[in-house]
């Protein structure tokens, strides 16, 4: 099993449940709303000068959707190249 934490633009957050619901990948995640940071985009801070933010995504899936994912994930940034997008995957076991 893999663990992705993904940090994206909230710009692209409904592209990116919807092509997760079309592959039929990602159906169980955690998500936080609204976070801040800075990466290699702009800085999303929601204040009055960098007003916006970025959502993050912690989704646990078999090692055989890691594809589609990575899938995804390039996709999303060939149309989006100025949103931030980042892509965590650390191998993960259950109790």
């Amino acid at each position: 099993m893999k663990k992705l934490e993904i940090i994206l633009s909230q710009a692209i957050d409904e592209d990116f449940l919807h092509d997760c619901k079309v592959m039929h990948v990602a159906d169980y995640y955690t998500k936080t709303i609204g976070v801040q940071g800075e990466g290699c985009s702009f800085p999303k801070m929601g204040d009055d000068v960098w007003p916006q933010l970025n959502n993050h995504y912690m989704i646990v899936i078999e090692d055989d959707e890691i594809e589609t994912i990575k899938h995804i994930i390039s996709h999303l940034r060939e149309i989006y190249p100025d949103e931030g997008l980042a892509c965590f995957v650390s191998d993960v076991g259950q109790l």
